[in-house]
């Protein structure tokens, strides 16, 4: 490698050490200049790759570079001569953004990063991809690989030599691609090469990343298979548009996995554009644009608001609790500050006093249901083509008796007599029997309508009008009262079973530390790995039998393949006794049961008024459904009547 090359103006560059090499190029520092680095390729690019260089190096503006290492001067081994390589923007002090979605990563480098950071970070990832695509280029080749984060939720897009650059209608193209970030329109190409991609493809995989960064690193079309044929590989699923979140997924043979974050987190306007973006009609139709995402996202970080239980939990005012809290409750935990510190604080908060108050508030009374038989009703009159029962009935005794009457003084002519009987009887009988039937089914209908809207009516009166709601709260209230009472002893019994646990705990840190990403596992290639990122299985201390079994794909063989690998890591540690217990461990207690102290009294302190509005509301509700009760239960008992003529 040379260790001075030219740039086109005829200026000498030195080349310094190599930082990085790639399949294609390394790259290099130049000596005296810090916010710049040189890519050399391994072999002299061909003549189209040079022309693509040498327009991007011309094209180059200050927006452009704040989102992309974009070239911004050809090097040359002679003046004059082939591009070997060209001069671009310093990336310094970000990372992968798989480091960022990653919990388990960012549990490690970044603690204190909480769901409003994640946002962030899509929404300037969004902008990057806007701002490129503003200009008629795409990326192509989306993948966790190729942008890179800061600690500022900057996002910088590199390797930008491979992206489909559009030089003045000249289309440079880029014949790269990873298959789980593929659109599934562009699933089960042989290869890229002569394929034009679009911003629509490029939407897709922008669509798929912050997805991960809003779920946990979880891929939309990695979910536990509900039949035959789904789930055997990542790609087959993309192109059947197998989305495990969308709200048709059974449909598609999919659902989510388990201990995921609910899609149902995010605004319903979020949640339509991963469904647009990840199924038919975003291939159709267009998926949501890079601008749209920075729209929606700037939108829902204006709308956030803090859990009184921990200062990592953010989520949309739209909800009305924690879903971090609910997750934390059932195992999950996506957000903890390891390296929290803790100080006492008094709030004057007394437990009896605060429950005094709660339990003068009266509950609402229940409303009254009148009963049916309470109306004095008049049946409504029946059609005149209709003979009342009492007519027909009197018709075929009338017919009876004189039948009788004739057989006993005629008995010469009793069959004759018998038969004209008979045929009365039968007269009789079916006058208007098809008008009696229609108009019987037609008040049966009634009565069944008032009953069905009655007994709605009344469902909604015991829920909204009564003392349903007001007990459901005191309940609560009361569950919290009882779980304060419980704390300090929790705490107590926490901290000093941390003695008892100091070696499980540490082992599970360092197993915590081993990433399956970076690993080399038998039969577990990228794709498979993204499967297991899918189910919340990243690191070594991940690693469970029936967990792995969960995955689609992992038969015996290759959970054995896991679990031998965790076995060869669990053989690395060894047990420190002078870091059984640090501060830090003991704060992450007192930080857990002091933020639900808070917590449970804040929610105690604005039970009386909780309380105070649920009677209110039952009473306001009440004054609107007691008419409406009453008049339905009289249209009940008019439909009774009606029938009973027939």
């Amino acid at each position: 490698m040379p260790k001075s090359l030219s740039t086109p103006a005829g200026a000498t560059i030195q080349i310094g050490r190599e930082l990085g090499a790639g399949g294609e190029g390394s790259v290099y520092e130049v000596s005296g200049v810090a916010d710049q680095v040189a890519k050399l390729y391994h072999t002299q690019p061909d003549r189209a790759k040079q022309t693509k260089l040498a327009f991007m190096a011309a094209h180059g503006d200050a927006q452009l570079l704040s989102y992309v290492a974009w070239p911004l001067q050809t090097l040359h081994a002679t003046p004059g001569g082939p591009t070997v390589g060209f001069l671009m923007p310093k990336v310094a002090g970000r990372e992968p953004i798989h480091m960022i979605y990653s919990p388990a990563h960012r549990r490690q480098t970044r603690p204190a990063a909480a769901w409003d950071f994640l946002i962030f970070t899509a929404r300037n990832l969004a902008a990057s991809f806007e701002t490129l695509h503003a200009r008629g280029h795409v990326l192509g080749d989306v993948n966790q690989g190729n942008v890179m984060v800061g600690n500022d939720s900057k996002v910088m897009l590199i390797d930008s030599d491979s992206f489909q650059v559009n030089a003045n209608g000249v289309m440079h193209l880029c014949e790269v691609g990873v298959s789980h970030f593929t659109p599934p329109e562009l699933q089960g190409l042989p290869s890229f090469d002569g394929v034009t991609r679009t911003a629509n493809h490029d939407n897709f995989g922008l669509a798929l990343l912050v997805f991960h960064l809003l779920f946990g690193g979880r891929h939309p079309y990695a979910g536990v298979p509900l039949r035959d044929g789904v789930g055997e590989a990542l790609e087959s699923d993309i192109k059947a548009y197998r989305y495990a979140y969308s709200r048709d997924a059974q449909l598609r043979g999919v659902k989510p996995p388990p201990r995921s974050i609910p899609v149902s987190i995010v605004p319903d306007q979020i949640e339509a554009m991963f469904a647009f973006a990840f199924t038919e009609r975003g291939a159709i139709g267009g998926r949501p644009t890079a601008k749209n995402w920075v729209d929606t996202l700037d939108k829902l970080r204006g709308n956030l608001k803090l859990c009184t239980a921990s200062r990592l939990h953010k989520y949309p005012t739209n909800l009305s609790k924690c879903p971090w809290c609910a997750l934390e409750q059932q195992g999950v935990v996506y957000f903890i500050d390891l390296g929290a510190t803790y100080t006492p604080t008094s709030t004057g908060f007394v437990l009896t006093q605060t429950w005094a108050l709660i339990e003068v508030v009266p509950p609402p009374q229940s409303m009254r249901v009148p009963t049916f038989d309470s109306f004095n009703v008049a049946a409504a009159p029946l059609p005149p083509s209709i003979p009342p029962a009492r007519v027909i009935w009197g018709c075929k005794i009338v017919a009876s008796l004189i039948a009788l009457a004739l057989v006993v003084s005629m008995p010469v002519y009793w069959v004759v007599w018998l038969i004209g009987g008979g045929a009365a009887y039968a007269a009789a009988a079916t006058t208007g029997q098809a008008e009696r039937k229609a108009e019987r089914n037609r008040r049966t209908g009634q009565l069944r309508s008032a009953k069905a809207s009655h007994d709605t009516l009344t469902l909604k009166a015991h829920k909204e009008a009564g003392p349903h709601a007001f007990s459901s709260i005191k309940t609560e209230l009361a569950g919290l009262r009882d779980e304060y009472q419980r704390l300090p002893q929790l705490e107590k019994q926490e901290l000093q079973h941390l003695h008892t646990t100091a070696q499980e705990r540490q082992k599970q840190k360092f197993l915590d530390s081993n990433f399956i990403e970076t690993a080399s596992i038998s039969g577990v290639g990228p794709n498979r790995k993204a499967a297991l990122r899918s189910f919340g299985i990243e690191t070594a201390a991940d690693v469970d039998g029936s967990r792995i079994r969960q995955v689609k794909g992992f038969g015996e063989g290759l959970t054995k393949a896991m679990l031998d690998w965790k076995r060869s890591c669990e053989s690395r540690f060894t047990f420190d006794p002078s870091k059984a217990v640090s501060t830090a461990d003991k704060n992450a207690v007192l930080v857990k049961y002091g933020s639900r102290r808070l917590a449970i009294e804040g929610a105690l302190r604005n039970g009386p008024q909780a309380l105070r509005k649920s009677y209110q509301d039952a009473v306001a509700m009440a004054a609107i459904l007691q008419p409406q009760l009453n008049q339905s239960a009289a249209q009940v008992a008019q439909a009774m009547k009606d029938l009973s003529i027939i």
